[in-house]
């Protein structure tokens, strides 16, 4: 099927990762990559790099305080992230 004008690489590219089933991957992604922006740098040090996975991030956490407040603070950080990216990624987060 020959085009007849002239397409963005921006375009080509959404839909490309539109048409592969990826778009729902690089949502992901960016959630994972916002984590330090969200809780902060302080937060962020004491915390592994979060790993997204249909829906739910699983950020593991060396102490077991912060764990716990993290876990307090869940609804409220899901809240951010998905604000953050304009739609619903996260579900839920499991601190581990």
């Amino acid at each position: 099927m020959k085009r007849l004008e002239p397409e963005s690489i921006g375009d080509v590219l959404r839909q490309t990762l539109q048409d592969q089933g990826l778009t729902d991957r690089l949502y992901e992604t960016r959630a994972a990559a916002m984590w330090p922006s969200v809780v902060g740098e302080e937060i962020a040090c004491r915390t592994g790099r979060p790993v997204v996975s249909r829906g739910l991030m699983t950020v593991y956490v060396r102490a077991a305080a912060l764990r716990q407040e993290l876990n307090m603070c869940r609804p409220m950080l899901v809240r951010l992230i998905n604000e953050a990216l304009g739609r619903q990624v996260i579900t839920d987060i499991r601190f581990k």
